[in-house]
């Protein structure tokens, strides 16, 4: 005999989601008021810079790459909300031991998860703590916030000097 599958209720659904939404929260909060890797690198390789004129958040982002193409070292400075800060903290964080390609990768999946690019438990799973960053994908006034210090990143890679936007 088999049974019918198990309904799943909405509270379940909406406690699943309220306990994503606190862990999301909880993350942000963290690397806002204690920003990981925040200062100046000297003689870093590669290096960007943004700017969110709307609201005035500024990054400035630099890293260190060996010889092996390898992200030894990441340093961030960020002014603004603490949506922009906490992304740039969680960025400099994850970049260190990744390749150049990674880093390239890692900013499209971030970049599509904050845009809106894929399901809540898949980015739980590929992004971990990252995922934390979709948060901001639930306020459209935040989603630059949350992305311009990926697009700083992006701009680094590619040799850009420009002052990255959002735009």
């Amino acid at each position: 005999m088999s049974s019918a599958p198990r309904q799943v209720t909405r509270t379940e659904i909406t406690d699943v989601d309220d306990e994503r939404l606190q862990r999301y929260s909880d993350i942000i909060i963290e690397h806002s008021q204690f920003p990981r890797h925040h200062g100046n690198i000297e003689n870093p390789t590669h290096q960007g810079q943004g700017e969110n004129p709307f609201c005035g958040d500024r990054v400035k982002l630099q890293f260190v790459v060996n010889n092996a193409g390898i992200i030894e070292k990441a340093a961030v400075e960020s002014v603004g909300c603490a949506i922009s800060t906490a992304s740039a903290s969680l960025l400099a964080a994850h970049l260190h031991g990744i390749s150049l390609q990674q880093a390239r990768d890692l900013f499209e999946r971030v970049r599509a998860a904050v845009t809106g690019g894929a399901g809540e438990d898949e980015l739980d799973e590929q992004l971990g703590e990252l995922a934390a960053l979709t948060f901001a994908g639930r306020y459209p006034s935040r989603v630059k916030c949350a992305t311009l210090p990926w697009h700083v990143l992006n701009h680094a890679l590619a040799g850009n000097l420009s002052v990255a936007t959002t735009e």
